[in-house]
């Protein structure tokens, strides 16, 4: 089988699909993670003067995120007393959003947590910032889930208006900087961000190459010459999707090691190195691997289940695009790659941690009954193709019987 698998990897390095994905891969890092934006984001907030964008009349220095319990329950409260009066709200739908009709059931429940929040606002230093999300997400379990009351779908942060306020909103980002830091944050974060950017091209570019892996025979008249031979469907089709697999995924590792280093390099973090690669390369094996195996074996027993390449082509487009948003939170099982488009965020990502695992476990364990199916039904079609022959066989010599019996009469 290794030989196969080495014959194999020799042939994808022949695929023109192979390197469009490498340069696909490569585009993404560098338009997506590897930019001044993301330095930006993982780097130390920088003081400086505020710079008032707005007008005059309406003056504006950015955006800030609640600083405390009575920040959140106000800009929560707004939020929903603007969806009560105009009787609609915000869902996430296919991954976008959409304004709904509020129900008298849905109405409510957006009353009852307005009154909650007004006791909190009475005395806010009674209660924590946890206990405030708390309220917003059962108002979104009562609406249905997949609202803007979703912990990471909705913010409710408020617009900074003084020069005092972006100073105190400066400070407050240098504190959670630093806190991050401290807290050994910074270069997981970094590595999340790495991999949601990286799992949109592995979502989609493998199953290219692996809709037409097991069809190629067939192209080539090859497949006759093949089924005839005493070869096991589990070796024949196993060394093709691990070929496929490893070469693919080599492309990730690599990118993970640049990633790393790069990260590493850029925010000046002397001496972490080996500890940044290590990070990176977990999150790429635990993150997007499961995404671009799983996109391997679909287009394999799509292949074969069909037996047309464009089919499983066209069923994982609409795949991608199911999975494409939100950028946060949503990850049950339909869910072909995981979005958590923030490096920060890192208490809300844990309170997730349970629902990505059951993801790319479910992805792991379906790949490989992809990939078990596609063997079963590349021997199915060899079985019929034997059927069909020794049909062909024994209907050519009773024709024959019978010319030579009417030549003897």
């Amino acid at each position: 089988m290794m030989a196969l698998i080495g014959k194999e990897m020799r042939m994808t390095l022949r695929s023109l699909v192979f390197y469009l994905f490498i340069i696909a891969s490569v585009f993404f890092y560098f338009t997506s993670y590897a930019t001044e934006e993301t330095w930006g984001e993982l780097g130390s907030p920088v003081i400086s003067t505020p710079q008032n964008v707005g007008t005059i009349e309406h003056p504006y220095y950015g955006w800030k995120q609640p600083a405390d319990t009575r920040d959140l329950a106000e800009q929560m409260r707004k939020e929903m007393g603007w969806n009560l009066d105009a009787g609609t709200s915000q869902k996430i739908r296919l991954g976008f959003p959409f304004k709904v009709k509020l129900n008298e059931k849905e109405k409510t429940a957006l009353s009852a947590a307005i009154s909650q929040l007004d006791e909190v606002l009475k005395n806010p230093d009674k209660y924590t910032m946890d206990e405030v999300n708390t309220i917003a997400e059962s108002v979104n379990n009562q609406l249905g889930g997949k609202s803007i009351y979703q912990q990471g779908l909705g913010e409710f942060g408020s617009a900074i208006e003084t020069v005092d306020e972006a100073i105190k909103a400066q400070e407050a980002d240098l504190a959670r900087y630093n806190a991050k830091v401290n807290a050994g944050e910074l270069l997981p974060g970094a590595a999340r961000y790495f991999s949601d950017y990286l799992s949109l091209p592995a979502g989609i570019f493998p199953v290219f190459l692996s809709a037409f892996l097991l069809l190629r025979d067939r192209s080539s008249r090859m497949n006759e010459l093949i089924y005839s031979r005493r070869i096991s469907p589990w070796v024949y089709v196993g060394s093709k999707f691990i070929a496929q697999g490893v070469m693919l995924s080599m492309i990730y590792l690599i990118l993970a090691v640049i990633g790393g280093w790069q990260t590493v390099d850029t925010l000046g973090l002397t001496g972490q190195t080996g500890q940044a690669i290590v990070i990176f390369l977990g999150y790429t094996a635990w993150w997007l691997l499961p995404t671009l195996w799983i996109s391997v074996a679909f287009g394999m027993f799509g292949s074969m289940l069909f037996r047309r390449g464009i089919v499983p082509i066209a069923l994982q487009i609409v795949w991608w695009f199911m999975s494409v948003l939100p950028l946060l939170g949503s990850y049950g099982l339909n869910r072909l790659f995981i979005r958590f488009n923030s490096p920060n965020d890192y208490e809300l990502y844990w309170k997730w941690t349970d629902e990505i695992a059951l993801n790319r476990s479910f992805y792991l364990i379906l790949t490989v009954l992809l990939a078990a199916g596609a063997a079963w039904l590349w021997e199915r079609n060899r079985s019929r193709l034997d059927s069909a022959k020794m049909l062909s066989r024994k209907t050519a010599k009773g024709s024959v019987a019978a010319s030579a019996a009417e030549a003897l009469r």
